[in-house]
């Protein structure tokens, strides 16, 4: 695994505790330092095959 990898897997894991919390979409994205939203949507999406939002429902 490379380190933009690894990188991106911590990021997502902190953002799987932050959303389990109840924190907005929105907010999880930018505490766990994507450059935008629709970014971190995006590879939320490739990494679980759903949006992050979509947990929620």
């Amino acid at each position: 695994m490379t380190f933009p990898q690894w990188r991106t897997q911590l990021r997502l894991h902190q953002a799987l505790r932050l959303l389990a919390t109840g924190e907005s979409v929105t907010r999880v994205a930018h505490q766990c330092g994507w450059a935008s939203t629709s970014a971190f949507i995006d590879t939320f999406r490739a990494a679980f095959g759903h949006t992050p939002g979509a947990r929620r429902a």
